[in-house]
């Protein structure tokens, strides 16, 4: 009796010594070992998937490259301004012996909605129309279209399914010139928030529903064609201005290589809370080529000291080797000295990358690497 006493005893001591709890103390240790784990792997994960959709949106600018060749390739002699790339700035006039299309192509004005309307558009909304069509079922060309109904000159009906309303018109197509599978969205789409102030107001209605390449990060790639016409005594200005006038250049003479103005709904073209673009981060943060920098000489790109001077949109696209010839002299440039841009008889394709701001070390573009 004594011994199966002594046995049950011991069974119950061993018993309740496996059925115990931990203690607060190894609690305590646990959550902290796996809140130091977190803490160590969330920021490694997070940078890992920002690297990768950097990745992504390098490659989706490679594809937009390539597409902008071929398209150059099967369209170059319509577009002389731009050396036969798609437009960012305007479009040549289309006309049809004494008759046109009415709409202004120096404000950017855009000739292929199906309403006629004619609303002020960006570079990025340029690139997808072109490269992919309207509609994404590729790009119509003016020789492509026949000359019946002024249908010429009537850009706005290329793009519907009966364009001479006779049941069995169907006009050919170009293209398309990159994968229709490349990310698009809507302007209305887009994260963050639009300034009010940027587009006017009376074209938002229609801005909104044009869609733009976005990149990895759900962000448009803003994109500038270069101007045939470019000299170096003006490498960018503020805006087109109507009577081919450009005061805003160091030297102010001769037209530019790049408009500001392209982009500017996106950028912003200052500062102020009334002239920032689109905050994709909601973070009230400005884009840092907001600022064009027409009217800066060599020296000021130079001066990197004074951010007016430093974060402009004419600092981020100079020429990287002019810059540093220019910012290793001991004495600063004369005011003449010419200034010249990165791709000046190309393109530029510019991705905002992980911090959602133009013009900053983490952009992905097309862009030689810029480093301080």
């Amino acid at each position: 009796m004594d011994r199966f006493f002594i046995q049950h005893s011991a069974f119950n001591i061993s018993h309740s010594r496996l059925r115990r709890g931990f203690s607060l103390v190894e609690l305590l240790t646990v959550i902290f070992i796996i809140g130091l784990l977190i803490a160590i792997l969330v920021p490694s994960l997070s940078a890992a998937r920002n690297a990768a959709k950097k990745m992504t949106t390098a490659k989706e600018i490679d594809s937009v490259k390539v597409g902008l060749e071929m398209f150059k390739n099967e369209n170059g002699p319509d577009f002389p301004q731009t050396n036969g790339y798609p437009p960012s700035f305007a479009h040549p006039p289309i006309r049809e012996g004494d008759k046109k299309y009415d709409f202004q192509p120096e404000l950017g004005e855009f000739p292929f909605l199906q309403d006629n309307s004619k609303p002020a558009v960006t570079g990025a909304h340029w690139l997808p129309a072109m490269l992919m069509g309207v509609d994404k079922l590729g790009y119509i060309k003016k020789s492509s279209v026949p000359n019946k109904d002024d249908l010429r000159v009537k850009p706005n009906l290329w793009y519907t399914p009966d364009p001479l309303a006779d049941g069995k018109s169907v006009l050919t197509r170009g293209g398309p010139y990159v994968d229709l599978a490349m990310p698009t969205r809507k302007t209305k789409d887009l994260p963050g928030r639009a300034n009010p102030n940027f587009p006017p107001p009376p074209f938002w209605d229609k801005i909104q529903e044009l869609p733009v390449v976005v990149d990895a990060f759900d962000q448009p790639i803003l994109y500038y064609a270069a101007n045939s016409h470019g000299r170096t005594s003006n490498m960018v200005a503020d805006i087109h201005p109507t009577d081919n006038n450009y005061p805003g250049g160091p030297q102010q003479e001769g037209p530019p290589f790049y408009y500001h103005q392209d982009n500017a709904p996106f950028t912003g073209t200052g500062t102020t809370d009334a002239l920032r673009g689109w905050d994709f981060g909601n973070s009230g943060a400005k884009h840092t080529i907001a600022l064009s920098g027409a009217d800066h000489t060599a020296a000021d790109l130079r001066d990197v000291d004074v951010p007016e001077k430093r974060e402009t949109f004419a600092r981020y696209i100079v020429d990287r080797k002019l810059y540093r010839d220019f910012e290793n002299l001991q004495s600063p440039p004369p005011p003449t000295t010419p200034l010249r841009p990165v791709n000046a008889e190309s393109y530029l394709l510019i991705s905002a990358g992980v911090d959602g701001r133009y013009g900053t070390n983490d952009d992905v573009s097309n862009l030689p690497p810029w480093t301080d």
